[in-house]
């Protein structure tokens, strides 16, 4: 979790010590002013989050501010499985010793159960926010910064540990000395290499998949096994972000995303990074084909080091138009520049007997707070990863496969083991269940914590070969990609429906047109239906 921006000068004054006699009345209650495990004293709470809350604190015998994470026991069916990440996360960052990164001080449980950690608090912004307030950084701030990075890295990769979400928002940028310093944070979700190797060889153990794709190397987005080179990857992104302000891979939609990080063409360069020894490094460390990535962070670093930017200014990077590989790349399922269009994406399907009639259903949720003050992004996460988790379980019921989630997206396949129209109905059922709990849950937690969830669904029926039906790089096929584009285009809480699902539902269910959208590819525009509600039979 992201701790609280501070001011360095506000670390300048010592808060007052509070009346410990006072504290020592109320044991285990955790507020401003108590006193935890008899060390720590509580100065304030910095978030709350799905798996605990953080308060700033100030150590009892070294007046060193800290930061301290407690475990909150949360719902009796997700205890194992929160205690488990929590420990983890505790043993993740006990092994890991290094300036960069955010140091563990203490760890334990509480009289009352609950696991806690104790880290250093870090004053600063992270690079996200950073460059989203003053752009671009000039490239020898960028090259300091990143170097501290991938000395980080190659202390964690040392020790057996990928941190598979390097990103602009969790590296702190601390301004506590001569020049601003770099502190990787969230080691939280990383995998440890040896860890997995009891997995089926290659792949995750889940096809959920722990990054945030616009900076996720593509082999984590086929769900295989996280490696160094896939933070090296992600680092390279995050390196050309700091010198244009911008990020490398964006897009309209989800599957935009993923096709171009999933595609051959290789990631653009800047103008002026043309011919550039910093051009070279970056463009071994951001190689899509994992096997020819061949780099480490200890071999980056020492290259980097000696790489010279004196001559790069930042002002080039303001004007220079992008390179030939960025104006090539192929726009998957995106709506037109007037609003109205969808353009089809190519499927890398199996050969044609390999190939079914299916119905795809794709889903985005998203929870919607009263703001930053009442609900931070961990708890959003867990929020999401809770419904997505119940979503499944509710696709299986409708004996539907479910091929994978990424961020708020989640897509799932009907009618693999029965005909097209038993799949659209199963599809359709299963679309108004989903709504209807969605719904439900909304409702409850708007009463009791002012969140509400919204949820997009959408459904199209095509062929679909059995690989693609597997791992989240399903978004690079028409069938799933015209459902997800669906989605991405209905109101919050309807089901759109394209019209080749709704011939095989009309006998079922209400159906509402919703007009034509014309498809990049296709001679005519597709109809697309509202699914209101299941019709009487007989």
């Amino acid at each position: 979790m992201t701790p609280k921006r501070v001011r360095a000068s506000q670390l300048e004054v010592e808060p007052p010590p509070p009346p410990l006699t006072l504290i020592e009345r109320v044991p285990g209650s955790i507020g401003a002013g108590s006193l935890f495990q008899g060390r720590y004293e509580i100065l304030s709470k910095l978030g709350k989050g799905g798996f605990g809350t953080v308060y700033q604190a100030r150590q009892i015998t070294t007046n060193q501010l800290v930061a301290i994470k407690v475990m909150r026991s949360g719902m009796a069916g997700d205890h194992d499985r929160r205690v488990a990440r929590f420990q983890r996360e505790i043993r993740l960052c006990a092994r890991l010793h290094h300036p960069n990164i955010v140091r563990l001080i203490d760890s334990g449980r509480t009289a009352e159960g609950l696991l806690y950690t104790v880290f250093e608090f870090v004053p600063g912004e992270n690079l996200a926010d950073l460059l989203a307030r003053e752009g671009p950084l000039d490239p020898r701030e960028a090259r300091h910064l990143m170097l501290q990075v991938l000395d980080a890295l190659s202390c964690a990769h040392a020790q057996g540990v990928v941190h598979r979400d390097i990103k602009p928002a969790n590296i702190m940028v601390v301004p506590t000395g001569a020049r601003r310093n770099a502190m990787v944070l969230d080691f939280g979700i990383g995998a440890l290499v040896d860890a997995m190797a009891g997995s089926s060889p290659g792949r995750a153990t889940s096809l959920e998949v722990l990054c945030t794709p616009e900076y996720a190397a593509p082999e984590q987005i086929e769900a295989t096994r996280p490696t160094p080179r896939s933070d090296l990857y992600a680092w390279g992104l995050v390196f050309l972000e700091s010198l244009t302000g911008k990020p490398v891979i964006t897009g309209g939609s989800l599957q935009e995303v993923l096709l171009k990080q999933m595609s051959r063409m290789p990631i653009p360069l800047p103008r002026p990074l043309w011919g550039h020894p910093l051009g070279e490094i970056l463009q071994k460390a951001t190689v899509k084909d994992v096997r020819k990535r061949n780099v480490d962070a200890e071999g980056l670093f020492w290259k980097l080091q000696a790489c010279d930017v004196h001559a790069l200014r930042r002002e080039s990077f303001l004007t220079s138009a992008a390179g030939p590989a960025e104006r090539s790349a192929t726009i998957p399922l995106r709506t037109r520049a007037e609003g109205r269009g969808l353009a089809l994406v190519p499927s890398r399907h199996a050969p044609e007997a390999e190939r079914r009639q299916v119905t795809a259903l794709c889903y985005g949720l998203t929870a919607l707070g009263p703001g930053p003050a009442s609900i931070d992004i961990e708890e959003v996460e867990e929020l999401i990863s809770r419904e997505q988790a119940r979503g499944a379980d509710l696709v299986r019921r409708h004996q539907g496969r479910f091929a994978g989630a990424l961020g708020e997206e989640v897509l799932s396949y009907f009618g693999c083991e029965a005909g097209p129209e038993e799949g659209a109905l199963a599809a359709g059922r299963a679309a108004r269940e989903l709504l209807s709990r969605v719904r439900s849950e909304s409702h409850r937690l708007e009463a009791e914590r002012g969140i509400r969830l919204e949820i997009r669904i959408g459904l199209h029926t095509g062929r679909v070969g059995n690989r693609d039906m597997r791992g989240p790089a399903y978004a690079l096929g028409t069938t799933p990609g015209i459902a997800a584009r669906l989605s991405a285009l209905a109101a919050p809480d309807t089901i759109v429906l394209s019209s080749t699902t709704s011939r095989l539902l009309e006998a079922h269910f209400a159906l509402v047109r919703g007009g034509a959208l014309p498809v990049e590819g296709l001679d005519r525009p597709v109809e697309v239906f509202l699914l209101r509600g299941e019709q009487a039979v007989g």
